[in-house]
């Protein structure tokens, strides 16, 4: 008896890491404001969810909110030789 709740418990939290994972984001948010207007923290929940904001919270994590770098110069390229002792 108590072997098939610890296998069922298992199971559970097997598939809720794979939805966290593998379903669309639009879900997973919906899923977010679901469980925030039924007393869960939406914070916990937006994390464990993978729906944190990430550009506009100014987390600088994905680094594409940075400024590019300039490009190298299409010029010539300069080749420094270097004599050996």
């Amino acid at each position: 008896m108590v072997q098939n709740l610890v296998v069922a418990l298992i199971v559970v939290l097997a598939l809720l890491h794979a939805l966290s994972k593998y379903l669309p984001a639009a879900w997973r948010e919906q899923i977010v404001y679901a469980l925030a207007r039924r007393g869960v923290d939406q914070a916990k929940a937006a994390k464990w969810l993978h729906t944190e904001a990430s550009c506009g919270s100014g987390c600088a994590s994905c680094k594409s909110c940075a400024t590019p770098e300039p490009a190298a110069p299409t010029g010539h390229r300069v080749i420094k030789l270097h004599q050996r002792p």
